[in-house]
Formats: C-alpha cells, sequence, structure tokens
C-alpha cells in the first residue's frame, strides 16, 4: 500500500491501453480518507498499479447516487429474469 500523499510516475495502463483495472469484488480492500485539502480518496488494488480516485464532496455523491441507479437496475434485470 502507498503511503499517503505519496507520488508514483503514471503508467500507460493495462497493456498500454490507458486504463488501469481493479474488479470490485465483497472482499476487496477498499481504502478510504478525507485528506486535509477536503477531497475524498479511494484507493483499490489494480492492475498494472492501485488505483486512486479522489473526489470533491458534490462528486462523491453524484458517484454513489449513480452506484446506486446500476445496483437498482441489475435488481430489476435479475428479477425479471427469475
Amino acid at each position: 500500500m502507498a503511503i499517503r500523499g505519496e507520488r508514483h510516475q503514471p503508467v500507460e495502463g493495462l497493456l498500454g491501453s490507458g486504463y488501469v483495472v481493479s474488479v470490485v469484488r465483497s472482499s476487496t480492500p477498499i481504502e478510504t480518507h478525507l485528506g486535509d485539502d477536503d477531497l475524498i480518496y479511494v484507493t483499490l488494488p489494480g492492475s498494472p498499479c492501485q488505483v486512486l480516485i479522489s473526489f470533491v464532496p458534490h462528486a462523491a455523491e453524484n458517484f454513489s447516487a449513480t452506484l446506486i441507479e446500476q445496483l437498482r437496475a441489475l435488481a430489476d434485470r435479475r428479477e425479471q429474469h427469475k
């Protein structure tokens, strides 16, 4: 785990795609902290490097609402396929 505030060189991403991939499962360690800069930091394990997402408070609310919306859509889809 990187030390908070530690700087890393940018990477090209998985297979040069420009993307870092993190599959988040129920057992995936998700680390969060509130920075002195009032940003909310989320760190996830990923490949080829860890994923760091930082949110201003309103953006975190939007992200959370989007995830909740998608969870509802998934629940509806699963219900329809029963």
